[in-house]
């Protein structure tokens, strides 16, 4: 059965401490998570824990990420840390096979800021053999720079197959932003194929 997995990014402490909701309550999250429930798709959006800097846990979140129900007809969609989460996990367990990748403004850490997270990882460059479909959104105005930037572009040279959605008014896809219909037509093309 389809289902969809969202998976939040990481704050600095500061910015975590002022959050009014829930980091997996925040952005356009919810309305995604809606728009796919009323597609027919349940859909989850787990809370990791301790989602500040320096202080998140891969193995926590990959704790998280296996309670999820995760087949070869999921969506699994990563903003930010949630992204490079989501490619190292799948790198790392060749035997996970979904349906559909989408990646929004993923930090996969090529500037090895995070090693404690992301331990200098290395994409596997067979993970599309275990997907569907696999899309990039990012903006060329990223608040990070090129903390996010590079990162999207080399997995654009590891994945040169993977339908690129580049924007240049988005930033890192968070803030104040509610609604995100670029990402919902992208889940939508994917749910009527299958």
């Amino acid at each position: 059965m389809a289902n969809a997995v969202i998976c939040h990014g990481v704050k600095f402490k500061e910015a975590f401490d002022k959050m009014l909701v829930p980091f997996c309550a925040s952005y356009w999250y919810p309305w995604l998570q809606q728009k796919l429930i009323l597609a027919g798709i349940p859909t989850q959006v787990p809370s990791f824990t301790n989602s500040w800097l320096p202080a998140r846990s891969y193995a926590a979140d990959v704790d998280i990420l296996k309670r999820q129900e995760i087949n070869e007809d999921t969506i699994l969609i990563g903003h930010s840390c949630g992204g490079g989460l989501l490619v190292k996990y799948l790198s790392e367990n060749p035997d996970v096979k979904i349906g559909h990748l989408v990646l929004v403004a993923p930090w996969i850490d090529v500037l090895h800021q995070f090693p404690q997270y992301f331990n200098n990882f290395v994409p596997d460059p067979k993970l599309t053999e275990r997907l569907k479909t696999i899309d990039l959104f990012y903006s060329s105005d990223d608040h990070y720079g090129s903390m996010i930037i590079s990162g999207c572009e080399r997995l654009q040279e590891i994945y040169p197959d993977m339908r690129v959605h580049k924007f240049t008014n988005k930033s890192h896809f968070s803030g104040d932003m509610r609604e995100f219909p670029e990402i919902w037509q992208t889940c939508s093309g994917f749910i009527n194929k299958n």
